[in-house]
């Protein structure tokens, strides 16, 4: 009789200790679940953070090359001495197109815009 009550006592024990240990295993999966979702949290929080200053980079970039286009450079002006010459201006370095090829090429895109389809 005493040996059925130890084998009782036994069997009863067993699944409350397995109970604690079932317990236990369920508290560190939930702990590294958590760990995880952390760890996720951060990298999308360092990921939007990198993505702002890039755009804000970007930004300031582009508005520096608006106001570097907006800046007029400054022209030295010269003054003639009261008894020199006039100035001359070369104009052999000037861009230039002769009339030959400026009315072939207008005479081109007159057809073009007449040969409507």
């Amino acid at each position: 009789m005493r040996a059925l009550i130890v084998v009782l006592a036994l069997a009863a024990a067993a699944p409350a200790s397995a109970q604690v240990a079932r317990g236990i295993v369920f508290s560190q999966d939930a702990q590294r679940l958590a760990e995880a979702q952390a760890a996720r949290s951060r990298d999308i929080v360092t990921t939007n953070e990198l993505s702002t200053l890039q755009a804000q980079a970007q930004t300031n970039q582009a508005l520096s090359d608006i106001g570097a286009l907006r800046a007029r450079p400054a022209v030295p002006a010269v003054a003639p001495g009261p008894h020199g010459p006039a100035a001359r201006i070369d104009t052999s370095k000037f861009a230039s197109i002769p009339d030959a090829a400026l009315a072939a090429s207008n005479a081109r895109v007159r057809a073009a815009a007449e040969n409507r389809r």
